[in-house]
C-alpha cells in the first residue's frame, strides 16, 4: 500500500514544490507571484517604527547610542538579515530540488557603511553599505563541490540580494496629511 502523506525534505514536500516551482512557466501564475509586493512602514515614537507585509508586521528601533530605545533591529540590520533570508530559501530551495538533506544552514552577514556622516546631515557621500559579506556556513548530505554549486545558486536566484546588488529604481513620492 502506497504512503498517503507526501515525503517531507528539509521541512517542505519535494513533489508539491516541484509543482509550484513548474507552475511559474505558466503567465498567470508568473504574473501573481512577481508583484506587487507591498510593505508599509508606520512611525511610532522616536526612531521606532513597525513595518506591514501581508499579515506579519517587524518592528524597527536604532541603538540607545542614537538617543532610541533599542526595542528592535534597525532597518539597516533587517536589509542584511532580508538578503541572508533569500539566500536560506533559495539554498533550501535548491538542496531540495537535488534531493539533498540538510542537516545545518547558517549564513552570516556583515556590512560598514560608506559615510554615515551623511545620514547624520554633517557630510556628503553615500550613507549606506559600500560593501555586504555573506558567508555560509552548512552541513548537509552532498560533497564540498555540490553545496558550493547550491551556494551560488542561491546567491544568483536570490531577488533580495540581486536588488542589493543590481539596484532598483525607486521612484518617491509625498503627500502631506
Amino acid at each position: 500500500m502506497a504512503d498517503t502523506a507526501q515525503a517531507e525534505l528539509n521541512g517542505l514536500h519535494p513533489e508539491k514544490l516541484n509543482e509550484i516551482l513548474e507552475s511559474f512557466r505558466q503567465e498567470d501564475v508568473f504574473k501573481a507571484v512577481s508583484g506587487p509586493w507591498r510593505s508599509r512602514v508606520r512611525w511610532e515614537s522616536g526612531f521606532r517604527a513597525k513595518a506591514y507585509m501581508r499579515t506579519h508586521a517587524i518592528e524597527m528601533d536604532e541603538p540607545t547610542d542614537l538617543d532610541a530605545t533599542d526595542l528592535a533591529a534597525s532597518a539597516h540590520e533587517q536589509l542584511l538579515s532580508a538578503i541572508g533570508g533569500c539566500m536560506t530559501v533559495g539554498f533550501v530551495l535548491n538542496a531540495t530540488k537535488q534531493g539533498i538533506k540538510i542537516h545545518d544552514l547558517e549564513i552570516a552577514l556583515e556590512g560598514n557603511f560608506e559615510n554615515i556622516r551623511k545620514w547624520a546631515g554633517v557630510d556628503e557621500g553615500n550613507p549606506g553599505y559600500g560593501d555586504i559579506s555573506a558567508k555560509v556556513f552548512v552541513r548537509a548530505d552532498a560533497d564540498e563541490a555540490a553545496l558550493r554549486e547550491i551556494w551560488r545558486l542561491a546567491v544568483e536566484g536570490s531577488p533580495v540580494t540581486q536588488t542589493v546588488l543590481k539596484g532598483a529604481r525607486l521612484s518617491t513620492d509625498f503627500e502631506s496629511v
